[in-house]
């Protein structure tokens, strides 16, 4: 197998794994992008409501600490949220410097405000907050001649030898597997939305380094603290399409098919309670109520305003026919964020030498059992610096072994079988669990891996390698679930009140 040498590999094209490219590079170091779909793919672009920093007169890093441990229930790494607030000035520095736009008047940035959050902290632009974040980025990369951004490329096995990790193997579009060698592999790779039917995240996030890790024998932990976001547009076709935790920072409220304001039931927040308890709160309403979905009213909002701040949910809205400054949106729960992941230090490392991991992917600790709105773009950002910072300088890898080659099903059996495990995982791992349905669920996994087990090989497709990772990472969530014995922060099994 042919092979190149780097100075990092970096798997995943996010924010987390470009910062980690841009601070690497500034270093004068060869760095390599892998990227299974184009450079800008990534849960990134898909962020509107902002990035949280302690930057405003009436705000500090100790507030912003308290409120990313009372979101995550107080189970949070405190040291790794210490060192998440303290750095997010820097950070929000760093993106001005390198391009991005945020709303302000020149001097003072235009601060919002999202659940959870007890002072106005949220750095936006308008809302596609992360898409103007990913353009800077993105360009600065695209700059950067220290930088190799190679597209379409599926990272199939990272490669570990006398127990370090040398590099990864890809699957790269229209050449074949290739093996990219360096003395530092960063998974930067996202998250595991496409675990369950109904996600706010992109088709690319289907649990890839959660898998590459497992296999090349990284600690995982806290895969069961899955986040459903409270609000998402309840539309046959737009079912996915994400309303912003500041539309309710900016005055919506929360009502039900009969028209009551019903959060006033549920904590005295209201609104802006954590999204854990408004995504709970809001499916109470709808079994109390047997209804499909509750609404989000922004009708007494300033209509000029609302437009003006929320242009991308208006476009959006406007094409379902919902015209949100005279109607109601119906809104359902999705999932959105997973706050457990690959286990590291406040420096990136994972549990396998040579390999550092970065962003959402991750197991940092700042989220605890749940995280706070808006501090994701955030942790992406601090931990890829440290992890770029703390990157060693050991010789140059040699591969010494013939990497193995990914092995598939077809196609077809990678549709039916990550299906069939989307429908075991969103009737039975969602907001709401119970021993049986959890027990369920695993019984459903064991099932779906024996079968991938016994069915022929087929020619390589990203698909269904895919889904073998979607495979490996539900059964850390159920597993972790099951182990799970009282309701903290996104897990409440109902059979432990």
């Amino acid at each position: 197998m042919q092979s190149e040498t780097f100075d990092h590999v970096v798997i995943g094209s996010g924010l987390a794994g470009l910062t980690y490219a841009l601070r690497s590079a500034t270093r004068g170091e060869r760095v390599c992008v892998l990227t299974k779909g184009q450079l800008t793919d990534s849960n990134t672009s898909w962020a509107q409501g902002g990035i949280a920093a302690a930057v405003g007169e009436a705000d500090s890093w100790e507030l912003h600490e308290q409120d990313t441990m009372v979101a995550g229930a107080g189970i949070n790494d405190e040291d790794a949220v210490r060192h998440l607030v303290q750095n997010a000035p820097e950070a929000i520095e760093w993106l001005i410097q390198i391009g991005a736009h945020f709303d302000g008047d020149g001097s003072h940035l235009s601060l919002g405000r999202e659940g959870g959050h007890s002072r106005n902290r949220i750095v936006h632009h308008a809302d596609n907050t992360g898409w103007e974040i990913e353009r800077a980025v993105s360009e600065a990369v695209r700059a950067n001649n220290l930088i190799t951004i190679l597209p379409f490329s599926f990272v199939t096995q990272l490669l570990i030898e006398e127990g370090r990790c040398i590099g990864a193997v890809a699957m790269v579009n229209g050449v074949g597997f290739r093996a990219y060698l360096a003395p530092n592999t960063v998974l930067a790779t996202g998250g595991a939305g496409k675990v369950y039917q109904h996600t706010t995240n992109p088709n690319v996030a289907t649990a890839d380094g959660i898998a590459l890790a497992a296999e090349a024998g990284c600690k995982i932990e806290n895969m069961e603290f899955m986040q459903f976001h409270p609000t998402t547009l309840y539309h046959p076709q737009l079912r996915s399409s994400l309303i912003s935790e500041a539309v309710r920072g900016a005055g919506a409220t929360l009502r039900n098919h009969q028209g009551r304001r019903f959060m006033y039931d549920y904590d005295s927040r209201l609104e802006l309670a954590p999204r854990d308890v408004v995504a709970r709160s809001i499916h109470f309403e709808m079994q109390r109520l047997k209804t499909w979905c509750v609404y989000l009213d922004t009708t007494h909002l300033n209509p000029e305003k609302l437009r003006a701040e929320f242009p991308t949910i208006n476009a959006t809205l406007l094409e379902a026919g919902i015209d949100f400054t005279k109607d109601w949106i119906p809104v359902v729960p999705a999932q959105h964020y997973s706050c457990g992941g690959v286990v590291t230090d406040l420096e990136g490392r994972t549990s396998v030498p040579g390999l550092l991991a970065a962003g959402e992917v991750t197991c940092t600790g700042v989220h605890g059992g749940n995280r706070l709105a808006s501090n994701s773009l955030l942790e992406a950002i601090v931990f890829a610096m440290s992890a770029a910072d703390a990157a060693e300088s050991e010789p140059k890898p040699i591969l010494r072994q013939e990497p193995k080659q990914a092995q598939c099903v077809s196609e077809s059996d990678a549709v039916r079988i990550r299906h069939t495990l989307q429908r075991t995982m969103t009737n039975n791992v969602g907001i709401f669990r119970t021993f049986a349905g959890l027990n369920e669920a695993l019984k459903s996994i064991d099932q779906l891996d024996a079968e991938l087990a016994r069915l022929p090989e087929a020619p390589f497709s990203t698909y269904a390698r895919e889904t073998v990772h979607l495979l490996t990472a539900a059964r850390y969530i159920v597993e972790g679930a099951l182990a799970r014995k009282e309701n903290v922060g996104l897990h409440y099994n109902a059979d432990l009140v």
